[in-house]
């Protein structure tokens, strides 16, 4: 398939993505506001408390399947239809195992952390336990349904993935609704109903990759050992790097919750809320991109899979300052219009998770090549070594009371840390040249990073805070960093890929009018 062929996918889904990500952010913020009503703050913040400690088998889950999807978009990219096959089985397989390991470890360690270490309000410890019972039913089903979304997205078929997101959140809002007006315990009604939408959507997904794709039969007696064994082995060496970077997140909500109490996180769960809103428009890119590169790297053409690394990681950071601007400069009337009641340290919480938001996102694409490869020992080890620092690092800050701000700093810090032992894990392994990757990449990104908050700022400065100034500043700021984008971000040949985009789709809206016309 030509360059100008995988570009043209590359945009297609991303617009698919991105009309999906577009519904369910504004769903999803509202979804927040109406649950954060329905269960108060304290239950709120309760329910984010077990989300950590379930959230912690992500170490294992997101393991797998990274693995899984790497394994399967590679064996696309070499055309080898029975190796599909097989792997498809043989993953789910993987995952039933896997799912059944975890949900007894979870269900031990999640218990005695409810009991002995979290601050659970008085008269909310057996519905805390009962939110951990269901969490745990639902990500077992996640877990042993990962291979159909791997699936899809290895064949690149954004467009359901984007409807059945829309139909998820859409559903997730239903369930909202029916929180708020049961009369029982809220918090557990709400644990149970989300494990009926997983069986439905699951089951959706299941039904369409049978339909779409020959490799999705699933069979219980294929289970290859080599493939199994390859799987074990990328998914062994890649949970020191995941389990560090859950101990990062995670384990730092559980330290507040510790030392701070679940106001603090309830604080912390709701500007993750919005930080993942924009997140997942960002991970468009990601998602859009990451297929390509695989397939580049295992057909043979290094080049473009590293090309499309630096181009990645341009347009991830450019896309994150769209909306950090913004965000950042208008927090507290954005959470205020959001909720109508701002809890404290919510908004220095945002400004904060945006940019550790950016930190994360900066490096994904050379994290993709790496796994792209497939000798990922090394580097995980280097990974751990760096990501694991932040969870004792926080709790030391804490124990010495340090203010609970300070984990946004060190997370940052660090994951500026991790792309360096990047730089240097892929030089080991590819011809990549650091010197490109910061010139294309990092230096305009950064050019644009200082000077899309001036305009903004200075309107900040003039203007007193409140609604007109949000709705005046909002505007400048995502219109005056596009222009920061367009003129210092991309490169000319970047620029005329855009407008001729533009134009095509200018003169298709003009035809599409004359059409109308004439009938």
């Amino acid at each position: 398939m030509s360059e100008q062929s995988n570009n043209k996918r590359i945009a297609k889904n991303t617009v698919a993505l991105y009309f999906r990500t577009f519904i369910t952010m504004l769903v999803s913020l509202y979804t927040s506001r109406v649950m954060l009503q329905a269960l108060g703050v304290e239950d709120y913040g309760v329910n984010a408390v077990v989300g950590s400690v379930v959230a912690f088998s992500g170490l294992i889950t997101s393991t797998m399947s990274q693995a899984i999807s790497r394994y399967i978009t590679y064996s696309l990219g070499k055309g080898d239809e029975k190796e599909l096959k097989t792997m498809f089985s043989t993953a789910i397989n993987a995952q039933i195992i896997m799912s059944v390991i975890v949900a007894i470890c979870l269900e031990i360690g999640g218990i005695l952390f409810l009991n002995s270490q979290a601050q659970i309000p008085e008269g909310r410890l057996d519905a805390a336990k009962w939110v951990l019972h269901l969490s745990i039913i639902t990500l077992a089903i996640s877990l042993i349904c990962s291979p159909l979304n791997a699936t899809i997205i290895a064949h690149e078929k954004m467009s359901i993935y984007a409807y059945l997101s829309i139909v998820d959140v859409a559903i997730k809002l239903a369930v909202c609704f029916l929180v708020k007006s049961y009369g029982g315990d809220r918090l557990i009604f709400l644990a149970f109903l989300i494990v009926l939408v997983t069986v439905l959507l699951q089951t959706i997904y299941a039904i369409y990759c049978k339909r779409n794709f020959a490799e999705a039969r699933y069979n219980p007696r294929i289970f290859d050992k080599r493939l199994m064994k390859e799987l074990t082995a990328f998914s062994g060496w890649n949970l020191m790097n995941n389990g560090a970077y859950v101990f990062a997140t995670q384990g730092v909500n559980m330290l507040v919750n510790v030392f701070f109490g679940v106001l603090y996180n309830a604080s912390r769960g709701i500007a993750q809320t919005v930080n993942a809103a924009v997140q997942r428009f960002v991970d468009n890119f990601t998602v859009a991109f990451s297929p390509q590169i695989t397939k580049s790297y295992a057909a043979g053409n290094v080049d473009y899979a590293l090309k499309l690394v630096n181009r990645g990681t341009k347009f991830t950071w450019l896309m994150m300052y769209v909306f950090i601007v913004p965000v950042c400069i208008e927090a507290h009337t954005l959470l205020y219009l959001w909720l109508g009641q701002v809890p404290d340290y919510a908004v220095l919480f945002l400004r904060f998770a945006m940019f550790e938001s950016l930190a994360v996102a900066s490096g994904q694409e050379l994290f993709r090549i790496i796994q792209s490869d497939g000798r990922i020992m090394k580097y995980n080890v280097h990974a751990t070594l760096v990501a694991g620092l932040i969870f004792p690092v926080a709790w030391l800050c804490f124990y010495l009371g340090a203010p609970v701000w300070t984990a946004y700093l060190v997370f940052i810090i660090d994951f500026v840390l991790i792309n360096l032992v990047r730089f240097y894990d892929i030089k080991k392994l590819m011809p990549f040249s650091v010197r490109s990757f910061l010139a294309e990449a990092i230096v305009p990104c950064l050019l644009v990073s200082v000077l899309s908050f001036i305009v903004p700022l200075l309107v900040a400065y003039l203007m007193q805070p409140g609604l007109l100034r949000f709705f005046v500043n909002v505007p400048i700021a995502v219109l005056w960093t596009l222009l920061c984008c367009v003129f210092f971000g991309l490169n000319k040949g970047e620029r005329n890929f855009f407008k001729e985009k533009i134009q095509d789709f200018l003169s298709s809206k003009h035809k599409y009018d004359t059409y109308k016309k004439q009938r």
